[in-house]
């Protein structure tokens, strides 16, 4: 066999080199995971977030072939959670399940967020859960979106929300500017408590989840104006969208994900991002989630980040005009 010369090994060496720095990525992409992976929630347990994102752990697991514990972290409305991912290994041990609020309007609310969508990797979208604009249910009570914006027009009125700076807030406040009009806010902690004052009219009219409204609206108890999204809810399908009663603009709803640092590995994102969409597509999982009022939303990482970022001018505009700020 012939001998290679030396000069010929040099010249080879770059090339080695390179394939070289690739293989530590590459088998930890194989090997990932080998030790459990770390959900974590920025709300409390028995939240939305956290029922979701518990669901989700379960079935991911069997995938992953390794636990996928789920640990609630609050401090700092979230904020903590969230900075301990940005700012943490990018290895894929440790993954957020986040949404709307948290990645696009609590950094413009609060200077100590000091985070923002690009400082995370999108590992992959999870959900998407629309709102619908509520009224009680009475004789007395609006009956269409066009019969509220003239008692708004017409009467001094307020509206509930689940708290400032809360989609429920952002987006009856939305709804007043499309329609030119303006009512007090009287946030609560919590739909439960603002949906109670709705029911007993102690209020005109709330914004809030279909998964907070609609076992009210099926019971009697509060009647649905308008869903919030771009198109019918299933749940409620005679009610008209916003835009079709009249007020168009950007949707308004939750979407929610995993997201991990921005320096994971590719091929990491990648094992995660599939141990999720095989999750998603298990019948057990898509039936809580149906029952819920939440839509399992399954698009490519690239595609779902761009529809947050596509969202985020709307969001910071409307957060910036009301004045919501932490201090």
């Amino acid at each position: 066999m012939p001998s290679i010369s030396r000069r010929r090994v040099i010249r080879l060496m770059p090339g080695l080199g390179a394939a070289a720095l690739g293989l530590p990525g590459l088998a930890r992409a194989q090997s990932f995971p080998t030790r459990p992976v770390t959900l974590l929630v920025s709300q409390g347990p028995g939240s939305g977030s956290d029922i979701s994102a518990r669901l989700l752990a379960t079935h991911m697991a069997p995938v992953l072939r390794q636990p996928v514990v789920v640990e609630n972290r609050t401090a700092g409305a979230g904020i903590v959670a969230h900075q301990s991912i940005a700012r943490g290994p990018a290895d894929g041990y440790s993954v957020i399940f986040s949404s709307t609020a948290a990645l696009l309007i609590q950094p413009v609310m609060n200077p100590a967020a000091r985070f923002g969508l690009d400082d995370f990797a999108p590992v992959a979208s999870v959900l998407r859960a629309g709102f619908v604009v509520l009224v009680a249910n009475t004789p007395a009570a609006p009956r269409s979106i066009a019969e509220l914006v003239a008692r708004l027009r017409a009467t001094p009125s307020a509206y509930a929300s689940a708290g400032v700076g809360t989609l429920t807030h952002l987006g009856s406040a939305a709804l007043l500017r499309r329609a030119g009009v303006q009512a007090d806010h009287i946030p609560y902690r919590g739909s439960g408590a603002a949906l109670t004052d709705l029911m007993a009219g102690q209020v005109l009219f709330a914004t809030d989840s279909l998964t907070a409204a609609t076992a009210h609206v099926s019971g009697g108890r509060l009647r649905a104006l308008a869903v919030t999204g771009q198109q019918r809810e299933a749940a409620l399908p005679d009610v008209p969208t916003l835009a079709k009663a009249g007020l168009p603009g950007p949707p308004i709803g939750v979407l929610g994900g995993l997201f991990a640092a921005r320096a994971t590995p590719p091929a990491v994102l990648g094992v995660l991002s599939d141990a999720v969409d095989q999750a998603l597509a298990n019948p057990d999982l898509m039936a809580r989630f149906a029952a819920t009022q939440t839509e399992i939303l399954r698009e490519p990482r690239e595609a779902f980040v761009q529809r947050l970022r596509d969202e985020a001018p709307f969001w910071r505009q409307l957060v910036q005009d009301l004045e919501l700020k932490v201090e």
